[in-house]
């Protein structure tokens, strides 16, 4: 579920709006069936341990303009780089999550890659990152 946290701090952070462009472990359909435009959280599995709670993720974009998703995903990725040590808080997403994601910090696992060309000729991209969280569950 924290995933869907991470997609509500890209909206706090301005990279675009939950439901409208930035989404959380799918690309929807648009009215004509083919993905809409724009970015995508997606957990990602990773070795866990007892003494830390942390959680791997993709960010993935898919754009009409090749361009606009480059420098989406290379934006998020320098927003990530710049947290890397700071300590934060996810928001909350009322009224589908109120856990609480705190003492968070992030970390970039890999820079931009291009994962190919979907069905309608687009080109899809990857980032990969890290976040170490403590967590309070909702009441």
């Amino acid at each position: 579920m924290i995933s869907l946290h991470l997609a509500k701090w890209l909206e706090q952070e301005g990279f675009g709006t939950l439901d409208s462009d930035i989404f959380w472990e799918d690309a929807p359909l648009d009215s004509n069936g083919n993905p809409r435009n724009g970015i995508w959280v997606v957990a990602r599995g990773n070795d866990e341990n007892r003494f830390v709670n942390r959680q791997q993720f993709d960010v993935y974009s898919r754009y009409t303009n090749k361009l606009t998703g480059s420098k989406k995903l290379e934006a998020i990725l320098q927003r990530i780089k710049e947290a890397y040590g700071d300590v934060c808080t996810l928001p909350t997403v009322p009224p589908h999550s109120m856990t609480e994601y705190y003492d968070c910090m992030f970390l970039p696992v890999s820079g931009i890659e291009n994962v190919g060309v979907d069905d309608q000729d687009k080109v899809v991209r990857v980032i990969g990152a890290e976040i170490q969280y403590k967590i309070r569950e909702e009441q």
